[in-house]
Order: C-alpha cells, then structure tokens, then sequence
C-alpha cells in the first residue's frame, strides 16, 4: 500500500514539459518568402498548426487575392 501512495506522490510531483511556442499570433500580418530566391508575398495568419516535423506551423492567407497556404515557422517574418 506504501507503493501505491509513494507512486501517486512521485506523479504529482513531475514537472511538465511544455513543448516550443508559436511566434506569431493569430490575425498577424507577416512575409513569407518560398525560398532563397523568391520575393516576399504578404498574408494574415489565419491559423496555429502543430509541429508538423518541421517545425511549427501556420495556416496563412492573402488579403489581396485570398490565397491560402500551409507553411513552417522558418519561412515567415513579421511585416513592416
């Protein structure tokens, strides 16, 4: 019986590990840039997605034609 409470306590007492944070909220405006010698596209975040073994990931969106794509964290900057 000693166990079990000794199990129970040992339980209580771990520590979570949070996992990383996303960098940009929802509703932000941010550049993405496809690759290295791609130019920059503007969007609105639309979405936090899970790591998707990339990195985090965003669901994103045009204002100016509605385009929508799915990207990792690394390719995206904040807008100025």
């Amino acid at each position: 019986m000693s166990d079990y409470i000794d199990a129970r306590e040992r339980f209580r007492r771990a520590r979570t590990v949070s996992g990383p944070t996303h960098k940009f909220d929802v509703g932000a405006h941010v550049a993405y840039k496809a690759g290295p010698s791609a130019e920059r596209s503007y969007f609105r975040v639309t979405r936090r997605l899970p790591d998707g073994g990339q990195g985090l990931q965003y669901r994103i969106r045009s204002d100016r034609d509605g385009q929508e794509r799915v990207c990792t964290e690394s390719a995206l900057e904040r807008a100025t």
